[in-house]
């Protein structure tokens, strides 16, 4: 029987954009994409996602892992994680985003969602490459209130305490990312002891490149 890997999505992101390359790292293994939009239904009932309990590994990436690392509590013991350019907090000192800004955002999100994409896409401009108008095409179709809801619990949640298993969980950084900045990402060494961090020297916040 084939091993499941589940995937969880960034913010306004959909990671079957990268599919094909994706799966390349487990070709045998049956691979779920979780849609943004049913991850932002289940921000604290993420184990309540049909398939997520019996998955043998979960990738998250950005936003997708920060999900995963607050529902920790409902991991089984033996599921491997993947965090690809995950944060503790997203309003730290590290990065460029603070509660009061987003908060405003999410707001003006609810009317228009243009600017808050031009917002989140100055951020990591450069990386984008090939992939910018995908993206920005499949972030327009997301519903505006589940963009919303996904930067409130943004501005309003963070890790609070160490995770009580952190072994089996791989951390996956870029030195050039310009989202979630390396030093954001390194704070989680203090609540994620057991984990392996690892940086990628040539990438960005782009999960191919991170994963690859």
């Amino acid at each position: 029987m084939s091993e499941k890997w589940i995937w969880l999505p960034d913010w306004a992101s959909d990671l079957t954009l990268w599919e094909d390359d994706l799966t390349d790292v487990d070709s045998s293994a049956h691979h779920v994409f979780i849609p943004y939009e049913k991850m932002v239904k289940n921000l604290d009932s993420l184990y309540k996602i049909a398939g997520m309990p019996a998955a043998s590994t979960v990738v998250g990436w950005g936003m997708g892992a920060f999900v995963m690392l607050m529902n920790a509590a409902n991991r089984p013991a033996d599921q491997k994680w993947i965090l690809l350019a995950p944060f503790a907090d997203f309003c730290d000192d590290a990065g460029d985003w603070t509660e009061q800004n987003l908060t405003f955002m999410a707001r003006q999100i609810r009317t228009t969602i243009e600017p808050a994409l031009n917002s989140f896409q100055e951020q990591f401009e450069g990386e984008f490459g090939e992939w910018q108008d995908d993206w920005r095409r499949a972030a327009s179709k997301m519903d505006p209130e589940l963009l919303a809801e996904g930067i409130n619990y943004l501005a309003h949640n963070s890790l609070a305490k160490p995770l009580e298993n952190s072994a089996n969980i791989q951390v996956l950084y870029g030195r050039m990312d310009q989202a979630i900045p390396p030093a954001q990402t390194l704070k989680l060494k203090e609540f994620l002891p057991g984990a392996e961090f690892k940086e990628r020297p040539k990438a960005g916040h782009w999960p191919p490149m991170l994963l690859l």
